[in-house]
């Protein structure tokens, strides 16, 4: 019951954004709903297949632009220059272990100071663009590596 609980909030999610739902979609999100979980495209087509689901790395690269592109994922890159996804969709940033890689969600509430608006205005007074989201990266060292 619990599966088809979970299986029915994916496709409520896909259709909010007026996407269809099919088993790698699904699966990608399941994978991907789990917080700290920032896996690049290869990463992710590992672990599906390590379930023993059957599905190609191509259909991941391409289910991956669509969700991001619906907004379900953010993409971004690492300090290696790795793209990774993420499909946590509550306001957060990223702490970036530079000696390790390890990479930690920490949610915008918990940063009550950071305010990326007066940044978001100055960057585009300066600059002309329009700052759709402007979201903290913090590198330093984990407490494993410490």
């Amino acid at each position: 019951m619990a599966r088809t609980k979970e299986r029915d909030t994916f496709r409520s999610r896909l259709k909010t954004v007026g996407l269809r739902h099919t088993m790698p979609r699904e699966r990608i999100l399941s994978f991907l709903d789990k917080k700290n979980a920032h896996p690049t495209p290869e990463e992710l087509y590992q672990s599906l297949k390590k379930k023993g689901y059957a599905i190609g790395l191509s259909t991941v690269y391409l289910n991956l632009q669509v969700l991001r592109d619906a907004g379900l994922l953010w993409e971004f890159k690492d300090q290696q220059g790795n793209t990774r996804y993420d499909g946590f969709t509550e306001k957060h940033h990223h702490l970036f272990c530079v000696q390790c890689g390890t990479i930690e969600d920490l949610l915008a509430k918990d940063l009550p100071e950071f305010d990326p608006e007066p940044v978001k205005k100055a960057v585009e007074s300066r600059t002309g663009w329009f700052v759709e989201d402007a979201r903290l990266e913090l590198r330093g060292v984990c407490p494993n590596c410490q």
